[in-house]
């Protein structure tokens, strides 16, 4: 690849990762979905849960087709879907048109899942920068976080003058990733497209995965982070309520959030840098299952807070995590071993959350995320003995 190429596909790559999710519309998610869909909590649920086994049935496969007929296809076409789905969402007004577009949503998202990655780090291999991976994710990813965090001071805002309209404006926005993706070169040769080859890369992919101790261990490792975090997220607004924050508290938390999650993700490299990989891993799993614990011990406004320690793991991971992941992938079954981890965190997405889901209807919220805490510190020291036996 020329080094023009290699630098076009850098900067569109910047575009796609910052504008990769709707801006305005993170603190009136459920908002939307009651009243203008006329969905039911119960019902949002449900589709959530419904929308996460489309992915785990997809993901894997898709991850193989972007191998074999390359990720810039399996790219744009997962963005047309994803533009649609933010079209379908900014207009809807029944609850099927909020399931037409989740499903639109999950095919775009698995189409994309691993295939965007891959890409970029196999460009930065072609052009002998793969070391910067970590970097490049961290800062764009953060820059996402931090456009992302200035958005949301405007959502109260624009939600009283029109629900739709925060709705509206992430169109635009999310049209700017279909047009970058449309103009990037494709790293790799690929093949003519196959069944049977796509077959043989995803069982290539699954065999790799079932031989490398390493990537085994940070694929149980994300997952763990993934779920953790994911149930996290639903008990945000119920707790705002118990410790009697008021709503329009909620954009400025989530401005903070994402500022938390921009710097952490922007400057990912560097802490790795100075404290290591092990302390990396120890720090994410500190950084969750302790504010957990305190939450519920503790319910009083300054500890709604301690959202923020999640928001830490949530921008530093990805750029931590893809970069451990590809420096011990093969280049052939990259983005379909990226897919096997997306599907195998969707599958315990979905265990956690049914589970916690049952867990709540027999205890409070509080005693719940305490649960959840001690948990997390259990399952993550036991992922730490792991690591210290059988990878450093």
């Amino acid at each position: 690849m020329k080094e023009l190429q290699c630098k076009t596909n850098i900067f569109l790559y910047k575009l796609y990762v910052i504008f990769n999710e709707p801006l305005f519309w993170g603190p009136i998610l459920i908002v939307t979905l009651q009243k203008l869909a006329g969905m039911s909590l119960p019902e949002i649920y449900y589709m959530e849960s419904v929308v996460l086994i489309i992915c785990v049935v997809l993901d894997i496969p898709f991850g193989a087709l972007a191998d074999v007929i390359g990720r810039k296809k399996t790219i744009i076409i997962g963005r047309v879907f994803l533009f649609l789905s933010t079209c379908l969402f900014a207009t809807m007004s029944s609850p099927l048109d909020a399931w037409i577009a989740n499903i639109l949503w999950s095919i775009g998202y698995t189409l994309q899942s691993g295939a965007d990655t891959a890409f970029i780090y196999d460009t930065l291999k072609e052009c002998n920068r793969e070391n910067e991976y970590k970097n490049i994710q961290g800062k764009y990813t953060g820059a996402r976080f931090f456009l992302t965090a200035f958005c949301s001071l405007l959502v109260g805002f624009l939600a009283s003058v029109d629900l739709r309209l925060p709705l509206y404006l992430c169109i635009p926005f999310v049209f700017i990733p279909l047009v970058s993706s449309l103009f990037i070169h494709e790293p790799i040769q690929t093949k003519k497209y196959s069944v049977k080859t796509q077959i043989d890369i995803l069982n290539q992919g699954l065999l790799f995965l079932a031989k490398s101790t390493k990537v085994r261990f940070m694929v149980g490792f994300a997952t763990l982070l993934t779920c953790i975090s994911k149930v996290w997220f639903f008990t945000y607004n119920p707790y705002f309520e118990i410790v009697n924050i008021d709503i329009s508290y909620y954009g400025f938390i989530f401005f903070l959030l994402n500022i938390v999650a921009w710097l952490s993700s922007h400057y990912a490299h560097k802490i790795e840098t100075v404290i290591g990989e092990r302390n990396c891993i120890i720090g994410m799993i500190l950084c969750i299952g302790v504010p957990l614990v305190v939450m519920g011990l503790l319910p009083i406004a300054i500890c709604a807070y301690l959202v923020l320690m999640q928001n830490i793991v949530r921008g530093f991971m990805g750029p931590f995590i893809g970069d451990y992941m590809h420096r011990h992938i093969d280049t052939d079954i990259r983005a379909t071993t990226m897919s096997i981890k997306s599907t195998l965190s969707n599958i315990a997405s979905i265990v956690a959350l049914a589970l916690f889901g049952v867990l709540i209807g027999h205890t409070s919220l509080l005693h719940s995320l305490v649960i959840l805490g001690v948990i997390t510190l259990i399952l993550g020291f036991y992922s730490y003995v792991i690591y210290r036996k059988k990878i450093e």
